[in-house]
């Protein structure tokens, strides 16, 4: 018993302050690993560091096709888990695999820095970052995708940042700056490939739509960041 109560104690000592992998042990130990082992989606609302707060979705493991959310709130002993809804409605679109938390090997607060030396570069300054995590649809990889908020409260940039290795996939700006690899140049303003390059920065950032909420900051931003494109 002594042995267990340590154990809890020292996950929930880890889990506050290093909160991604962890998360699926909370998940487990609250739910079940028939819940853990379904979580398809994290989600933070907009902070200055590393977040308090997370949604947990994760698939119903007694309803096929349906979703289960918890709210994970930061507290002084750990992570307080709450139940805070259920059914097939939780997301407009659902990410197609669970996350492999065994994986991660970037936290969240890696990629807040990751994603701090990029904004550097591009010479865009930004104030909150709001979290999501999902496992590449193809490579089951997961991956964190990051809004990133100016002083104003607006949208001024979104990256997509391995969990696995660290590597920036995608990254976007409101000052017309975006690279979809790491190392790859950005695309110069008025070139050929310009169209397109918007398209596929529209589509980038659009798999990352997994909330109506998303989706009304997502406008904000495609209204400042394609306001040429005609659209």
């Amino acid at each position: 018993m002594k042995v267990s109560l340590i154990l809890s104690l020292l996950l929930a000592g880890a889990s506050l302050c290093h909160a991604n992998p962890e998360i699926a042990t909370i998940i487990d130990q609250e739910y079940g690993a028939a819940t853990s082992e379904g979580v398809v989606l994290l989600q933070s609302p907009a902070s200055p560091a590393d977040p308090t707060q997370w949604s947990v979705y994760a698939r119903d493991p007694f309803r096929p096709g349906e979703l289960v959310r918890s709210t994970l709130t930061s507290a002084k002993s750990g992570w307080a888990p709450k139940a805070s809804g259920a059914g097939s409605k939780l997301l407009t679109r659902v990410p197609p695999q669970p996350i492999a938390f065994n994986r991660i090997k970037f936290r969240s607060s890696d990629a807040l820095r990751i994603a701090q030396q990029n904004a550097a570069m591009a010479k865009v300054n930004f104030v909150t970052a709001a979290y999501q995590l999902a496992a590449n649809a193809t490579t089951g990889a997961p991956e964190w995708g990051l809004a990133l908020d100016g002083p104003d409260g607006a949208e001024v940039g979104f990256v997509v940042i391995s969990a696995e290795t660290g590597a920036v996939l995608h990254q976007q700006w409101n000052n017309g700056l975006a690279s979809y690899a790491e190392g790859e140049p950005a695309t110069p303003p008025a070139s050929k490939g310009e169209k397109a390059a918007d398209d596929v920065k529209r589509a980038a950032r659009r798999a990352w739509e997994w909330t109506g909420d998303t989706g009304l900051e997502v406008g904000h931003f495609f209204k400042r960041l394609f306001k040429s494109s005609g659209n």
